[in-house]
């Protein structure tokens, strides 16, 4: 970590300004009335941008203070204000969490530097159902991030850290939201959120949204259908069931991006299209969940769940290949899953006392994968300046081959209070096996069992600061389980080392957190007979500094940057789409009873295309706007994004390809929404 005390002047005055911007309003708070109170303007409440007690740090309720890792939360509010639709929109202000191209047709983010596509959890639980789908947050209550290797906690995976959605729950309340935005892009958003008492045991909520929209790019649209109803069933004291279904249908077209020459993307108007006009993908996914929770006591609790997921989908893409001259080489290639379904089943035993909290959990994971496969290399090749666009071959959907991958594990958590001094310890037992059979071939196999661990040391300075020390390992499959490679017949393993310091500011109000982190992973390499031949290693260090909650009582902030030096250890090159620098301030303003003002400025640093540093993407920075207007049951909002109208490169998918599929970004766009609280 020698490298990154070269920052520590620049971590000092970040964190220096923040201190001292609180502490001037501080003694604004101290005149008026707690800063941890809520606004309530007629028929809507703002709850501010601080959450105390994220769970996805420990999965309990050890408060955030007492967590030995950086963990960052979006609340509803935060979301709101963005104009968040989907959940690209809502993580796009997180310190070490950065979004990229996902191949155009799904959410796919980097935190710490590492692709954390299968690394999404729902209320705790894996969630594979929509991966392939940019995900909707109508049914979101806030969204939790854990930086770093998580797998003591979740298994397999997080690498980089894990990003976990909280479901809206049917809390008792009666209301209905009615909500209609209209956008750049003939973009159209419907949305209702209506919650009930049914009796006096049972609760109900319902979330839908529709949404359609064209894009900037031409040929490129999309169309979804989400609905989510949940029950909460309370039949005895202590005890308290959750039953939730979502659905969703998704229609839209793939934009794989611009080819690239000379080392640069092809500098063409944003609209511009490679595809083919026939190209589409459509999805139908359907999730069930249980939540049983069991208060046994005031010391024991008994939590159960369990979920399933399936998903149906069909994409057919045109893509760049390889650029010869001024011309493209282009494929087509359909994959489809008929179906991929997922089964988690959960059991956690929590025990607690004065001094200490202990977690016992047991969990099994199931991920069944039905691929079709095909594809058309006829294509003729396309002009990089001038393509013509038309239809594409359509090859089908052939079966390809047939995954499963199955997880068992054990895990403990325990967490102990000797006055101002708290340990944790993590461990993790996970027996895992993986089958493959491809079409006309022998069925393939790969398992082992390893053992993950994560070991924190936290100190209160006093009721209101903490620093924090971390060591903790990680293992992730190749191709996240998905795929068996016989040159990767080994599991990669990730070690985390992170220290850092957390503090609540203005009565509670605001969330500081400073961390200082290596992450250092090893991909073994292997001969087809398994045996290990080479290795990879990859080390990502670096700095967070975020600030999250309200400076006054009418003043929310989210603030955050973050330095990273990821290379490779071998090459010290960076990885595909990772950024140095990160930078991003989103804060909104109370004027009065009716009119609430925002903005927030998004810097994105230098980033390359493919793991050879071959592309360079560019920096880039970004604007928005916005205003919202409320009187009594009525509240208008109007959001506006990249008011500069900034060209730039969003980002590039992973692997050689990424090489020649490059996505710009948006330009300035806008959206204006009418809300109706009943």
């Amino acid at each position: 970590m020698n490298k990154l005390l070269t920052q520590a002047p620049l971590a000092v005055a970040i964190s220096s300004t923040l201190v001292a911007l609180s502490t001037v309003a501080s003694e604004q708070a101290n005149s008026s009335p707690s800063a941890t109170e809520t606004i309530q303007v007629y028929g809507y409440q703002y709850e501010g941008y601080a959450e105390h007690m994220p769970q996805s740090g420990t999965k309990t309720d050890v408060e955030w203070l007492d967590v030995p890792q950086a963990v960052s939360v979006v609340t509803k509010t935060e979301m709101q204000d963005r104009g968040a639709v989907r959940l690209v929109d809502a993580l796009d202000g997180v310190a070490g969490v950065n979004n990229t191209l996902g191949e155009g047709s799904r959410d796919q983010f980097m935190i710490r530097g590492f692709d954390s596509l299968n690394d999404i959890y729902r209320d705790g639980m894996r969630d594979d159902g929509t991966l392939q789908s940019y995900r909707s947050l109508a049914n979101v209550e806030r969204v939790e991030i854990v930086k770093g290797p998580s797998g003591a906690l979740y298994g397999r995976g997080s690498a980089g850290g894990i990003i976990n959605l909280v479901t809206k729950r049917a809390n008792g309340e009666n209301f209905t939201y009615a909500k209609g935005s209209v956008g750049s892009n003939s973009q159209y958003v419907g949305q209702v959120d209506s919650s009930m008492s049914l009796s006096d045991k049972v609760n109900g909520r319902i979330n839908l949204e529709y949404r359609q929209s064209d894009s900037y790019v031409d040929h490129v649209d999309s169309n979804d259908f989400f609905i989510a109803p949940t029950i909460r069933v309370l039949p005895a004291e202590g005890h308290t069931i959750d039953i939730d279904v979502e659905y969703v249908h998704q229609e839209l077209v793939p934009y794989r991006g611009v080819p690239s020459k000379n080392g640069k993307p092809v500098d063409v108007p944003i609209s511009t299209y490679f595809g083919g006009t026939n190209d589409y993908q459509e999805s139908d996914s359907i999730r069930v969940a249980a939540d049983y929770e069991w208060r046994l006591s005031e010391q024991w609790v008994w939590n159960n769940r369990a979920a399933f997921n399936q998903i149906e989908l069909e994409q057919k893409g045109t893509r760049q290949g390889k650029v010869t001259g001024d011309d493209v080489s282009q494929t087509v290639n359909n994959f489809g899953y008929d179906p991929r379904t997922t089964t988690t089943i959960q059991s956690e035993l929590i025990w607690e006392t004065n001094d200490n909290q202990l977690m016992l959990g047991a969990d099994f994971n199931q991920i069944d994968i039905d691929l079709t496969l095909a594809s058309d290399k006829t294509l003729p090749p396309q002009n990089i300046y001038n393509p013509v666009v038309g239809l594409t071959p359509d090859p089908g959907f052939k079966p390809f081959r047939k995954n499963t991958t199955t997880t068992t594990a054990v895990y403990v958590q325990d967490v102990y209070t000797l006055g101002d001094l708290s340990l944790i310890g993590n461990v993790r037992y996970d027996s895992m096996d993986l089958e493959q059979q491809k079409a006309g071939a022998d069925k393939e196999k790969l398992d082992d069992d390893k053992v993950s661990y994560r070991t924190g040391l936290v100190y209160r300075i006093n009721y209101d600061t903490s620093v924090y020390a971390s060591l903790a390992r990680s293992w992730q499959l190749p191709y996240a389980g998905t795929y068996i490679n016989p040159k990767l017949a080994e599991f990669f393993h990730t070690d985390l080392k992170e220290v850092g310091v957390k503090a609540y500011l203005l009565d509670n109000a605001l969330m500081l957190n400073a961390a200082l982190f290596q992450i250092d992973q090893e991909q073994p390499q292997t001969n087809v007979d398994g045996d290990v031949i080479d290795k990879i290693e990859v080390r990502h260090q670096g700095i967070e500094l975020e600030a999250r909650g309200q400076i006054t009582k009418q003043w929310d902030i989210s603030v955050g940057y973050s330095y990273l030096d990821a290379k490779d250890k071998a090459t010290g090159k960076k990885p595909n789409d990772v950024s140095d620098h990160l930078f991003s301030l989103w804060s909104t303003y109370q004027l009065d009873d009716n009119w609430r003002l925002g903005g927030g400025v998004k810097y994105v640093g230098d980033r390359y295309a493919g793991d050879d540093e071959a592309v360079a993407l560019g920096d880039y920075t970004t604007m928005d706007l916005m205003a919202a207007y409320t009187s009594g049951r009525h509240k208008i909002q109007a959001n506006a994004y990249n008011i500069l109208d900034e060209k730039y490169i969003l980002g590039a998918t992973n692997g050689t390809s990424g090489l020649n599929q490059i996505g710009y970004g948006a330009p300035a766009e806008f959206m204006l929404s009418y809300g109706y609280q009943l």
